[in-house]
Parts: C-alpha cells; structure tokens; sequence
C-alpha cells in the first residue's frame, strides 16, 4: 500500500486546498476579476483528519510542499488543538517542509507524545474531530488532524507519517507501511455571465487519484464520499467542527472509485460541478476517503469492484482521512478571524513555598466574541480544557509551568499565555 499521496497542481486558476477555505474575487486589497474571466483565488492547503494505520505508535507528521517557499506557509494548526503543538516550517532544495514532531527526551530515552495505532474498525470523524476540541477521546483515538494555510501552489503534496529511527535514537523517519490517502480538491470557479438570471458563479471541485499522471502502474484504489452545504454566511475553518451547522451533511456524491496510474479502467478523477444558490455567499464539502478491500486483477492490478457506485461491504474499508474545504464568495458578512487575547492573574510566588497545590485564574478578551473555551497545560502535557481558577494537585518540588490558551466562539486561538514557578523542597 502506498504511504504517501502527491497531488499535481492545477495553475493558477484552480488553487489547491485541503480541508481550506478559498476565497474567489482576489486576495485582500485586489480587485475582483471580471465577469469573463475566472477570478483569482487565495487558497490553503490545511485541516484534514488522518488516521495512523503504520502498525506502529507514530511520533509525528511531515508535509512536504513542493515548489514554494516557507514564507507562503501563512498560517498552522498548531498548539493547543494539536498534540504536537506548532509544527516547524523548514526549507529544502525543492520546497518547504512542514514538521509536527514529539519532543524527545535524551534522559530517558523516550517521546514525550505519540499518535497510538489506529482501531481495527474506524468511525467516520466528519473531518475535524481529531483533535483537543473535537473529541474527548482523541488522544486514544489512533488519529489526528493537521494543517496549514498557503499564499502560493505548490507543484506537488507528499504526507508522511513519521515514526521513530530503530538505528538512531532521538530521529524520525518516514514510516515504511500505512497510507496518507486523503487527496486534495481543487476549486475552480467560473463566473457566470452579467446578464444571467442567476449572477452566481459556477464552481467546479476536483479530486485526482493519481501520484503523477504519467504513473505506469495502478496503485490501490480508493472509495470517495463527498457532502456539501451551501450558506449566506462566510466560511472560516474555526466552524468547520464537530456538530458546527457549517459542517455539510448533505451527500453530493454517493460512492466513487478511484484508483491512480494508467492503463485501468476505473476513474482517476471525480469531478463536481454546480452553479452556487442564489443569496448564497459559500460552498462547504466534506470529503470522506476510505479503503477498497476488494478484489484486483493479478495482472496489473486493476481493482474489480462489484459495483462500482454502490459498492457492496466487502467492498469498503477502513475510512482514511478527511478533507474539509470551503470557498467563500465576495458579499456576505466577514468571518470571524481575529484571534482573543489570554492574560494570566495569577502571580508566581516570590520565593518557593512548600505546597503540592497551585491555583490558576486568567481572563482573554477579544474584539468580536464574550465566550471562551480555554486550555491548559502543565509542565509540557497536551492542552486540555480547564477554567480560570483551576487547581493542579499533586504536585513535586521543583519548578513547573502552566500553558493557557483562550479561543473564541469560531475557534481562534490565542497567543499562549505562560506562568513559572517553584516548590521547595
């Protein structure tokens, strides 16, 4: 089985995304294109659930983006929905590299965090559940969710879960086994003409199954579910979250089978195409990907399904991944990306007290929202939800530290907010 995914980009008319919201009508401060011409685009590439099938406890996740720099890497989901916090953002001869990693600890010889083994049978995640907010059981659930936001395209995509160097202690390497099947959509939107009935645009959305289209031989099929809303609201990724209205529930695409390289019969594209409702300001789908665990032509690998847009169980395997993406038209009210701001009350001692208890209070305020969740983190674990005032028990001598994070109602993070102290011994 393949373990990695490439996705070929598209030009500049039809920007990639992965679980992204794309805005149509040009980046902020252009003018919008004209009615005879497709739009320019700002796109990102970010917010997929992905589940670790390795066979192995894996220790973080690569993104490799071809083709562009790392300053086109404009945003992250990071810290504090991510178990490895904020990823590193790196230049290589062909591109950038994005990295979540566990820290390790030389000490003990041993990674402080790790994606566990995916379940023998996998529930569908809607896309955006892999994570501190989305489940209460995401750190057991053998998933997670990655991210990021791009102002450029790249030329290819490679995922990579990564997992810990038997020959070198302290050093990731690509897994050997398991597949990051979760293949990006394109949007490319097409305005429809000035005189129309109808003056919104058509949007046409792209899935391709193959590595490269010049691939000679057929790699392992795939089954492909797609959802789709549409909405006078603006999209944020912040509502693209469990239960969240914005999150589609619609089918748009009952089943269907994809399968890279050449010479096979079966589809290595899916393709939907529609004129978006009146008054309506965006388009949200959910992709859903799962294994095909039937039969194939010993030949050349061709998969035979039995039916190849209602496939029978035996048919379909475990869900892969998930993509969440959204465009967003000019017009409607903006959506809300103004991160809150967390400040910390409470005061570090002055000199170490004998306590194993500590209290701490905080408060975050943010020009657009009242309401908060906040997370915490002591002395380096995953964010976890807490309230100001929560009290640590238990505690060692020696120094510690707590991590607070405030997000808002369309789930912008703050800034961490960090509190040191001591315990005397």
């Amino acid at each position: 089985m393949r373990r990695m995914h490439r996705v070929a980009a598209l030009g500049a008319a039809a920007m990639m995304v992965t679980g992204a919201v794309i805005t149509a009508g040009g980046l902020p401060g252009t003018s919008r294109a004209g009615a005879s011409t497709t739009p320019t685009q700002f796109g990102t590439l970010s917010n997929f659930d992905v589940f670790n099938d390795t066979g192995q406890e894996t220790h973080g996740f690569e993104v490799e983006l071809d083709g562009i720099a790392p300053t086109d890497v404009i945003s992250v989901f990071g810290a504090p929905y991510e178990r490895y916090g904020d990823p590193t953002v790196t230049a290589f001869s062909g591109g950038t590299m994005v990295t979540y990693a566990s820290p390790y600890d030389a000490a003990s010889q041993t990674w402080q965090v790790g994606t566990p083994l995916a379940p023998a049978v996998i529930t569908a995640t809607m896309g955006h559940q892999c994570w501190t907010g989305g489940s209460s059981t995401y750190l057991t659930d053998g998933c997670d969710h990655f991210g990021l936001g791009l102002s450029a395209t790249p030329t290819n995509i490679v995922y990579n879960w990564l997992t810990a160097d038997p020959n070198q202690a302290g050093q990731l390497v690509h897994a050997s086994t398991g597949s990051v099947a979760v293949p990006a959509p394109a949007f490319n939107v097409t305005p429809a003409p000035v005189d129309a009935v109808n003056q919104q645009p058509v949007v046409q959305a792209v899935v391709n199954a193959s590595d490269n289209p010049a691939d000679a031989q057929l790699g392992d099929a795939f089954w492909a579910k797609v959802y789709m809303s549409q909405s006078p609201s603006k999209a944020d990724l912040g509502h693209l979250v469990t239960d969240d209205p914005q999150v589609p529930t619609t089918v748009e695409t009952e089943w269907a089978i994809l399968q890279p390289g050449a010479g096979g019969s079966l589809a290595q594209q899916l393709s939907n195409e529609f004129q978006v409702n009146a008054n309506d300001n965006s388009v949200v789908q959910r992709y859903e990907y799962y294994q095909y665990t039937g039969a194939y032509d010993p030949e050349n690998h061709e998969a035979l399904p039995i039916n190849d847009s209602n496939p029978v169980a035996s048919d379909v395997g475990n869900l892969t991944g998930n993509q969440m993406v959204a465009l967003n038209l000019p017009g409607g009210p903006n959506a809300d990306t103004s991160a809150p701001t967390i400040t910390i009350k409470t005061k570090a001692p002055k000199k170490p007290k004998k306590t194993t208890t500590f209290k701490v209070t905080f408060k975050a305020t943010d020009p657009n929202s009242k309401h908060f969740t906040y997370y915490c983190a002591l002395d380096g674990a995953v964010p976890s939800h807490c309230v100001s005032g929560v009290t640590f028990t238990g505690l060692t001598p020696g120094a510690h530290d707590v991590v607070t994070y405030a997000a808002d109602q369309a789930n912008n993070a703050s800034a961490p907010a960090t509190l040191h102290w001591t315990i005397a011994g």
